[in-house]
């Protein structure tokens, strides 16, 4: 399909990978808000109990502890490795949006870097895609990775 906005053809092809509107939406919306209330709860596991065992966890390729972790052993262990930069990490959850299989949370980061003192805060994006009950990927979309990146970087 060609996007025409404005009477303008901006040669946009657009297709629906899944209907948006699917009737698992509020569904994987609540499951995502119960782990998170759960895990805010002091429920330390609250979290993990959304994924499957075979998720896929994503971060950004730039960051020391970056790439894709297959398997929820591995999410797990990659997870924990992020607290290994950082001595303080503050999350303000914004949104909780959800649409067919996908979960967004909307939030601002505030975070200290553990060897070198500096500070940041950016907005992020973190995906879940559900299939069933589960999430079988999770993805992490920051702002501009690369100023976490370089606040990482050693002096």
């Amino acid at each position: 399909m060609t996007d025409i906005v404005d009477g303008l053809n901006y040669g946009i092809d657009l297709k629906y990978l899944t209907d948006p509107r699917g009737e698992d939406t509020e569904r994987n919306r609540r499951m995502v808000l119960d782990a998170l209330d759960r895990l805010v709860g002091g429920e330390q596991d609250a979290l993990w109990t959304l994924f499957d065992k075979d998720v896929v966890f994503h971060e950004a390729a730039c960051l020391p502890y970056g790439g894709s972790h297959h398997g929820l052993e591995a999410t797990r262990a990659a997870h924990a490795t992020i607290y290994d930069y950082f001595d303080t990490i503050k999350i303000d959850l914004e949104q909780v949006l959800a649409a067919g299989d996908l979960v967004i949370v909307y939030a601002w980061m505030t975070y200290r870097v553990r060897k070198n003192g500096r500070t940041g805060k950016f907005p992020l994006a973190e995906v879940y895609r559900f299939k069933g009950d589960k999430a079988i990927e999770w993805r992490v979309h920051y702002f501009d990775a690369s100023t976490v990146a370089e606040a990482l970087a050693a002096d």
